[in-house]
């Protein structure tokens, strides 16, 4: 890890956004998706947080991170998201984690572990309305709930995802929900059985469709799923960004007009210049797309990125900031003095979106939490 850099997480931003969301789903449970070492915030670290929220559930994309979150002392139900490896299924009883099932097969590895450990194992069905992702199909739910009571798997609900929920213009949403709502009719739904259809956008955007269980996943890390937009339009901005991410400057030094700058003199400068030297860097998941395009907090003042983003550094421009030397400070995500350098500014500079970024600066670089 890059002893400079630091991704600083706000726990205190991730319990507000969890109670801001449950304020918006009061008749649903609230499930955090923890996945990708929790968007890069730490998985374990998260959970704790949020265990200590009531949260009582959480979504993980493969069994062996549900192994570590139960390791780690989480109690709340885990669900496994993209299924599991017919090697690995004794985790399920010996760690007690809840497989999302999308395959026959699995249906019957379920029912012969139940056999071997003499316990059952509860599980939720997925479903496809429309993602063309993971899940059976929609015409399927009837004859798959009979093949679920013959073989005694204890069914626990039915889950499926919205393609297109961060548009609140389409009409795909109300077509996706209304699919799903067939399939609760054909599963003949009792009240111990949870309908979850609704991530982070359906939360938000989708209030028809929140069902018994709602997954929340880029909202709990304090961003919106149609990106900066979405924040100009939530009448209490209620979502908190939970990371920093900081580095200090390495070197400043003073360069002249027409001189060319990192790799390619992809820019030349047309002044006398003060340039610092950054230890960040694509490695450090600083997106190289960001050359020449993206800006830094330097004493509460931006400064242009001037130049390629290298493997480890970079270079910004701080002409006409002063005072600015070795050791100071750099905010590359998060609010410095008056100003804020959020992921959806970021992900517009680069092409890309809030999600990408907070997974791949979380989890390459050091993280504190305050």
């Amino acid at each position: 890890m890059n002893e400079y850099n630091n991704a600083i997480i706000d726990t205190g931003a991730l319990a507000h956004n969890y109670r801001y969301l449950r304020q918006r789903v009061p008749s649903a449970t609230v499930m955090a998706m923890v996945k990708s070492d929790a968007y890069g915030h730490s998985m374990v670290e998260t959970a704790r947080v949020l265990s200590s929220n009531d949260c009582r559930s959480f979504g993980v994309a493969e069994l062996s991170e549900g192994v570590v979150l139960r390791e780690s002392g989480c109690a709340g139900e885990i669900i496994i998201f993209m299924g599991f490896d017919e090697r690995d299924r004794a985790y399920l009883h010996s760690h007690g984690l809840t497989p999302l099932v999308f395959d026959r097969d699995d249906l019957g590895r379920i029912a012969d572990l139940q056999v071997q450990a003499q316990a059952t194992i509860p599980i939720y069905l997925k479903f496809d309305c429309g993602m063309s992702r993971l899940g059976f199909k929609p015409h399927a739910a009837a004859a798959l709930f009979s093949d679920c009571k013959n073989m005694n798997l204890a069914v626990q609900g039915i889950v499926s995802h919205y393609p297109s929920s961060d548009d609140r213009t389409t009409d795909n949403s109300e077509l996706t929900a209304q699919r799903f709502e067939e399939i609760t009719k054909a599963a003949g739904f009792t009240d111990s059985m949870r309908a979850s259809l609704c991530n982070s956008g359906g939360i938000l955007y989708q209030r028809h469709s929140h069902g018994d269980m709602v997954r929340a996943g880029i909202s709990l890390y304090g961003y919106y799923p149609d990106g900066a937009d979405g924040r100009k339009q939530d009448p209490d901005n209620g979502l908190r960004p939970a990371m920093k991410f900081v580095t200090r400057i390495l070197q400043v030094k003073q360069v002249a007009a027409g001189t060319g700058v990192s790799y390619g003199h992809t820019y030349v400068t047309d002044r006398d210049t003060r340039l610092a030297v950054l230890p960040v860097g694509y490695s450090d998941g600083y997106p190289r797309s960001l050359s020449n395009r993206g800006e830094v907090l330097i004493h509460g003042c931006r400064a242009p990125i001037r130049g390629r983003i290298c493997m480890n550094m970079c270079m910004v421009d701080i002409t006409g900031i002063d005072g600015v030397e070795a050791g100071a400070e750099v905010v590359l995500m998060g609010e410095q003095g008056n100003d804020i350098i959020d992921a959806d500014e970021i992900g517009g500079w680069s092409d890309t979106i809030s999600y990408e970024l907070l997974c791949t600066i979380g989890n390459s670089n050091a993280r504190s939490f305050v």
